[in-house]
């Protein structure tokens, strides 16, 4: 499985890479900063799965996910929003741009991994 984490803080892609590694160590996991870089990742990688902050820089993320579900290539991919909130409005917003689902930004690596784990296993049943 390849899996695409999307954030602009560097040292949150170092923990992800980690997590997914620590997770399945046959996974991939590809890391962008912004969304010059997600739509390069996307014609060339095509992950199966992306978790993708909402706050970066340039083309946000609410603005990428809408990019990635008007693409017919890209529409199917899982696309879970990472978030330091959880306000009703705004995952009623993330669910009608087509996200998969939203996640609260853990605290810990631990956190990290568990969730991580749980979205990843989900997909690969089906």
């Amino acid at each position: 499985m390849k899996v695409l984490c999307i954030d602009d803080d560097q040292d949150d892609l170092d923990l992800y890479r980690e997590a997914v590694k620590k997770v399945h160590a046959s996974h991939q996991c590809v890391v962008a900063q912004n969304g010059k870089e997600v739509i390069q990742l996307l014609e060339t990688v095509k992950p199966d799965l992306v978790f993708l902050d909402i706050n970066i820089p340039g083309l946000g993320g609410w603005e990428l996910i809408k990019m990635i579900r008007a693409k017919r290539n890209f529409d199917h991919i899982p696309v879970y929003m990472l978030s330091t909130t959880r306000s009703a409005s705004e995952l009623e917003m993330f669910a009608r741009i087509g996200a998969s689902g939203c996640l609260l930004k853990p605290g810990s690596f631990h956190e990290l991994c568990l969730m991580f784990k749980s979205v990843i296993t989900e997909r690969e049943k089906g």
